[in-house]
């Protein structure tokens, strides 16, 4: 092969090697833009809010009292860049707040916000109380407003106490 041909291949094999790596840059060079952008730590990493829901189930009223534990968790990158990752359980250890255990999968369940809410990482407020919904465990199903709560499993919200977010700063 001569010396033409040779240069030839060599240029062949490095745009059939480099033009993949080249590729994947241009589209990830946004991304990482995007993603490398200041994302402030919060001052404030760890909060505990009491609440307070009682409600009635076929006449009988029923009150749970716990706590929303919240703590910062680091950050995360994704198509909508880099933001505040949150951990957040309950003082009782249980996930949620169960209402009614429908089966042995599906409960109906009552939200208690999340923690970028309580720890001032969301903006707005919610004066309404939240809306119960199905969980099977893996994921909410349907929804229920709490007039269709009352009519199809005969539970009536009474009252909703919360604990309103902190004044978080993030620097």
């Amino acid at each position: 092969m001569d010396s033409d041909a040779k240069k030839i291949v060599l240029y062949f094999i490095g745009i059939v090697c480099i033009m993949p790596i080249l590729i994947a840059a241009v589209r990830f060079l946004p991304f990482a833009m995007h993603g490398l952008s200041h994302t402030p730590r919060p001052a404030i990493t760890y909060g505990e809010f009491p609440f307070r829901l009682e409600y009635e189930i076929n006449g009988e009223i029923v009150v749970v009292e716990d706590t929303v534990i919240c703590e910062f968790d680091g950050f995360e990158v994704n198509a909508q860049g880099k933001y505040r990752k949150w951990k957040q359980c309950l003082a009782s250890g249980e996930s949620n707040v169960v209402l009614l255990v429908i089966d042995a999968t599906k409960r109906i369940c009552y939200p208690v916000r999340d923690a970028a809410y309580y720890m001032g990482d969301r903006k707005g407020s919610f004066v309404e109380p939240p809306i119960a919904y199905v969980s099977d465990g893996m994921k909410e199903h349907a929804i229920y407003p709490h007039e269709e709560l009352f009519i199809t499993f005969g539970i009536r919200l009474i009252s909703w106490e919360f604990s309103p977010p902190i004044v978080n700063t993030f620097k």
